[in-house]
């Protein structure tokens, strides 16, 4: 029997060593797979360490590192959602992954796009997380039975998703004042059977102390999202990603899934990660400062060996319209998380409070007879 012909089934192209077909990407595995003879062609996993950048570098991207995914694309751009999505460079794309649209257009990949270092493999497979997907959509019991139907039509696409992690060592001076509730007993004038009645009451006081400190703190990997098709609020819920098991990035993995070009600068993506390392210093001086209640907090925070890093993570993305509206649906592929947005049937929450309230109502009833 001939070889198969190479056919474009993923977002990178690989032939098998044995019949020369295209290869898969195996999750949980060091190995592409092929799906034709069932050859596993290994992949050979650098030992060298994951490289961190210096904060400096980012105002000379495109000159000190290399760009693009380092294997032949196309990249499609969406209309609704904006995202970039990397495919075989033979692959016509006819839906957008992040929102389920249709109104994909090709466009020139970002040739200023750094190219990832480090990434984790996918370890969850497609139909472990084509099967998440579909229990979650039949646990949702508020959402309409036709959502439940559209369980078995839905697809999902493994994507490796952009994100950026920042360390810094951050250093900061606060002061304020720290409030401690006390309390005096004083008196008081109430009506007891219409007539004036001196009575004690206990008052709270606040005794004020003054105090100042400092607090360091090293951010270690502080993870922004780099992809602008997917709410960051769905993404953060399936966190964590286990950044210990990143492996020096190889396109290889890559081989059989989708991969997302970063939409959020990663100069952008520092401010984010400075904002998130200051707000979380406050929180720290502030339980520094301690008391019963505060006021006049100040902190000054300081952040030095500042360092970045650009990294793919695997995330299975469903894309689902129901009525107007596009819900979107997540699994980490590497813990297997769920997390996702299904609507609400108000029929159903109608009828649920009212059996509350007629359950209510019923035990009112019966106890009023006794």
């Amino acid at each position: 029997m001939s070889a198969p012909s190479p056919v474009a089934t993923g977002a990178r192209q690989f032939p098998c060593k044995n019949c020369g077909a295209n290869l898969d990407y195996a999750p949980g595995t060091t190995s592409l797979k092929c799906q034709y003879c069932g050859t596993e062609n290994e992949i050979t996993v650098e030992a060298k360490p994951i490289v961190e950048h210096e904060i400096e570098e980012l105002e000379l991207l495109a000159k000190t590192q290399a760009t693009g995914f380092g294997a032949e694309t196309r990249s499609f751009r969406c209309k609704n959602c904006s995202a970039t999505s990397s495919v075989p460079a033979g692959t016509t794309a006819t839906r957008c992954p992040f929102c389920g649209s249709d109104v994909v257009f090709e466009a020139p990949s970002n040739p200023n796009m750094v190219r990832p270092e480090s990434v984790i493999p996918f370890q969850v497979a497609t139909d472990a997380a084509t099967q998440k997907f579909r229990d979650w959509l039949r646990r949702r019991w508020l959402a309409p039975g036709a959502l439940k139907k559209m369980a078995q039509l839905a697809k999902i696409d493994g994507v490796y998703e952009p994100f950026f992690t920042y360390d810094s060592q951050a250093d900061s001076d606060w002061s304020g004042e720290a409030g401690h509730y006390y309390y005096v007993s004083v008196p008081a004038t109430v009506m007891r059977n219409g007539k004036p009645t001196t009575v004690t009451r206990q008052e709270r006081r606040i005794r004020w102390e003054s105090r100042s400190g400092h607090h360091g703190q090293f951010y270690d990997d502080v993870l922004i999202g780099a992809s602008r098709g997917l709410p960051e609020r769905i993404v953060t819920k399936a966190y964590p990603f286990h950044l210990g098991t990143l492996v020096p990035y190889d396109p290889r993995f890559l081989a059989g899934f989708l991969a997302e070009e970063y939409s959020v600068d990663p100069r952008e993506g520092w401010q984010k990660a400075k904002i998130q390392i200051v707000e979380n210093e406050r929180r720290e001086c502030s339980r520094s400062l301690d008391g019963d209640t505060q006021r006049g907090l100040r902190v000054s925070t300081r952040l030095s060996r500042s360092t970045w890093k650009h990294v793919l993570l695997p995330l299975y993305v469903a894309a689902y319209m129901y009525g107007p509206k596009t819900y979107r649906f997540v699994v980490n592929g590497q813990t297997g998380e769920v997390q996702g947005e299904a609507p609400i049937s108000w029929i159903k929450v109608a009828a649920v409070v009212g059996g509350i309230a007629a359950a209510i109502a019923i035990i009112a009833k019966l106890a009023g007879a006794f």
